[in-house]
């Protein structure tokens, strides 16, 4: 019977460390759509949500966020992040913890980078300043691998809801997978989407995953490139 039982064993489950509980949840949120036409007069941190975006949040909460069992709650100070908040905090009766750590994070290298034959070398050599590029993303995964273990520190065993911003979120992500800047530069994180993480007692982290929008009636635009443009 033992024999059996190590013959269905799938590769996965063979190499699968032993996890313990007790769990701790945590939930990015980046915030709903806001108004950019507003953006000029009153700031990026001040920008509210757009009326796409107020509606956005009803669903979110309604469909998503409601159903969960949520013990703590975050956002930064930026305005559409406590925007999308308020609607689920208003229904789940709870109370919102400011942290400015979670603010968006300022990052002005943009680049469309080739993914195939395009060796750490070949980028090196064919993208102006990558190194510095590279430096400052390991910083941004630092930091941000900081606050994670801060917040886990401070609420293990609990599920977590943080209300952020995409690059913050794209920061977590991929430090976590410890990719370099074309792993951050071409990762997409929606508008009212969902990510989620499930850290161990002992500290093991999995993502559980990542864009989650299911709670939205319309999927994004097939266009990525041009989705993330007009954002």
């Amino acid at each position: 019977m033992k024999a059996i039982k190590q013959s269905l064993q799938t590769a996965y489950s063979k190499t699968r460390q032993k996890t313990y509980g007790p769990y701790t949840q945590i939930y990015l949120v980046r915030h709903c759509k806001p108004d950019y036409e507003l953006k000029e007069a009153v700031g990026d941190a001040n920008m509210p949500l757009s009326k796409i975006g107020r509606r956005q949040r009803i669903l979110l909460t309604n469909k998503k966020l409601i159903k969960l069992d949520i013990d703590k709650i975050y956002a930064s100070e930026f305005v559409r992040a406590q925007q999308t908040a308020y609607v689920y905090l208003k229904r789940a009766k709870k109370d919102l913890t400011i942290d400015k750590r979670f603010n968006e994070v300022d990052w002005k290298e943009w680049y469309k980078i080739k993914y195939f034959n395009m060796s750490e070398k070949t980028r090196i050599k064919k993208i102006k300043e990558y190194q510095k590029i590279d430096t400052d993303l390991h910083r941004l995964h630092t930091k941000f691998r900081r606050i994670i273990a801060d917040i886990y520190k401070k609420n293990k065993g609990k599920n977590i809801l943080i209300f952020c911003h995409g690059n913050v979120i794209r920061s977590i992500i991929t430090g976590i997978l410890n990719t370099d800047v074309i792993g951050f530069l071409s990762l997409e994180v929606y508008q009212s989407s969902v990510t989620k993480l499930v850290i161990d007692k002992k500290g093991f982290i999995k993502i559980n995953y990542i864009n989650n929008i299911g709670h939205l009636p319309k999927k994004p635009k097939e266009d990525l490139f041009q989705a993330a443009i007009n954002q």
